[in-house]
């Protein structure tokens, strides 16, 4: 468990799913991620288990401590301890609780872990266009490195993306 002033993280359960579902049909939380609309309750609990499954892969719930509910999701991927690990999805799922530094702490708990308890190198993620997060990852220290043109698809669709990442000496410059 990683604990802030406001927020637990914990890993995912099973029981997160029905939040995690309900989240990712709201238009807020689906635009910015590469999650077909009106996806079923099925694919997501594939997706859950098939990530749970894989050791490159991590599953976060966000609990809001005075309530102890859960309030939002974090998926990482591609981790590699002693070198790198994206932050693949993370998002506040309840809309009257975002803007409130929930999301903030959130990613600061993550920075924590991947660069002082993995000593990770490299944390990055990346963003569609008008993702209005990208302010927030760059108050956070992280810095664009390019454009992934039509990397994602969604619906049909091809979207490019914007790689961001911080590292472990930017990380520990900015925050300690």
């Amino acid at each position: 468990m990683l604990l802030s002033d406001d927020i637990i993280i914990r890993e995912s359960k099973i029981e997160d799913i029905d939040y995690f579902y309900k989240w990712e049909l709201t238009n807020e939380v689906a635009d910015f991620f590469s999650i077909e609309n009106n996806q079923s309750y099925d694919t997501v609990i594939r997706t859950f288990i098939h990530d749970d499954e894989n050791i490159y892969k991590k599953q976060y719930t966000i609990i809001l401590k005075k309530t102890d509910e859960p309030i939002g999701r974090i998926v990482l991927n591609d981790i590699n301890k002693g070198w790198k690990a994206e932050i693949f999805r993370i998002y506040i799922g309840i809309l009257s609780l975002r803007g409130k530094g929930y999301g903030k702490q959130a990613i600061r708990i993550i920075m924590r872990l991947a660069f002082e308890e993995w000593n990770i190198e490299r944390l990055y993620l990346d963003h569609y266009t008008g993702n209005p997060a990208s302010k927030l990852y760059l108050s956070l220290g992280f810095k664009y490195e390019g454009v992934l043109r039509k990397s994602c698809r969604k619906n049909g669709k091809f979207y490019d993306v914007h790689l961001m990442s911080i590292l472990k000496d930017e990380y520990f410059e900015k925050h300690h």
